[in-house]
């Protein structure tokens, strides 16, 4: 594939553009000039939820000339009927999710991968995004760090998916819905034990909270108390099980089988070895 270069701003003017706009996640005095601006000049607005963003368009008076619905699930068929339109007659649209931007944990990212391929320039109009807000305000290191935005809603999948990340390093993110903050910080305290952690509630709004403690004190947290939308910070792997990389486990238990140890041992000394979990271990163990 050859490579390909796009100047949006210079070069395609008259070609038609694409634009992933940034809205408000809670204080409406987030929009930017420049958003406003660009959504008033567009031939089409694509919108997550289009009676969300006719609020919010109302309140930032933004008129636009043509607001389409753009639900995740028919983002795909939206997207190859639009960017043909957009390519036949060289217009320019723009993309707004329901709060924050779009592409993170919302429509966009088909968008995108859409236009790219019909080489319609992308561009975006940055703004608020609560993940950042929570990674900067947690404390933790922020020149490393992972985004897993929501994890699955069944316990034992989700189990599976954090056991995999106990051992990294950097910050992990983690968006969650309330009714399930608690479940998944109790999977959450299971796998990563007394890890340092920050859930960011309702940011950027009036009832904007940090609530920082280890995973063992947040699991007794009032869940009356926990209304709204979260950010979970999580503090990386900072304890002496790093220097155990999964091939490391996997030479350790390869020799301790040579040996004639059995799985269910070797597992065991290694668990008490790293500090990681059983399970975890046993998967890695079974590679063999």
């Amino acid at each position: 594939m050859p490579i390909n270069r796009i100047k949006p701003f210079k070069d395609n003017l008259k070609k038609g553009l694409v634009y992933l706009i940034s809205t408000p996640i809670g204080n409406i005095d987030d929009i930017s000039k420049r958003a406003i601006d660009t959504l008033n000049s567009l031939d089409i607005v694509l919108a997550e939820d289009t009676r969300n963003s006719s609020i919010l368009f109302k309140r930032i008076g933004v008129n636009p000339k043509k607001l389409i619905s753009c639900f995740s699930y028919k983002e795909e068929e939206l997207a190859n009927k639009i960017l043909n339109e957009v390519k036949l007659n060289n217009l320019t649209i723009g993309l707004v999710s329901d709060a924050g931007t779009p592409g993170i944990s919302d429509p966009g990212a088909i968008l995108v991968k859409k236009a790219i391929e019909l080489n319609i320039p992308v561009s975006a109009i940055l703004g608020p995004s609560a993940f950042i807000q929570g990674l900067i305000l947690s404390g933790f290191n922020t020149a490393n760090f992972s985004f897993y935005g929501f994890l699955p809603t069944k316990e034992q999948e989700r189990e599976r998916v954090l056991s995999n990340l106990v051992n990294k390093e950097e910050t992990l993110i983690f968006y969650e819905a309330p009714h399930r903050l608690i479940k998944t910080i109790q999977s959450m305290q299971k796998v990563f034990k007394d890890r340092r952690c920050l859930i960011c509630r309702e940011l950027s709004k009036i009832y904007e909270e940090y609530i920082r403690g280890s995973l063992d004190e947040l699991v007794n947290l009032d869940p009356s108390s926990l209304i709204g939308e979260f950010v979970i910070v999580i503090e990386g792997n900072n304890s002496a099980s790093n220097q155990y990389d999964d091939e490391k486990i996997i030479q350790m238990a390869k020799l301790m089988l040579d040996e004639g140890i059995s799985k269910s041992t070797c597992c065991k000394i290694i668990v008490n070895l790293t500090n990681l979990k059983k399970n975890y271990i046993y998967d890695l163990i079974n590679k063999l």
